[in-house]
């Protein structure tokens, strides 16, 4: 477990777990100290490969929406992560994929 602090946000805690018997990893980011007051909407525009590469911190009581797609995450799905974009949409996919979200059932393709 480690605490840092994420300059003009917060203080985060980083918690990592590794099994030693199988090698799985888990990872999860929590927000330490109090809750904020009011929300804030960050919107960011992806414009090229660079974009994709931002480093990005998602509470666990973060939403995600992308409005291109009328994709929308709730708050809570994922947990905490700090991670890129790209890192973000790929757990995002990975989620969708290890539900069975789209990928099962009489409409999906084999």
């Amino acid at each position: 477990m480690c605490t840092t602090t994420i300059p003009y946000f917060k203080e985060i805690i980083v918690m990592a777990f590794t099994c030693l018997h199988c090698g799985n990893r888990s990872t999860e980011v929590k927000v330490g100290g109090s809750i904020s007051d009011k929300g804030k909407t960050i919107t960011l525009k992806v414009l090229n490969n660079d974009d994709l590469k931002r480093d990005v911190f998602k509470s666990d009581s973060a939403s995600l929406r992308i409005p291109e797609i009328d994709f929308e995450l709730s708050c809570g799905t994922l947990g905490g992560v700090y991670t890129t974009i790209e890192g973000l949409l790929e757990k995002v996919a990975d989620n969708l994929k290890e539900n069975g979200l789209f990928f099962s059932g009489d409409s999906a393709t084999s």
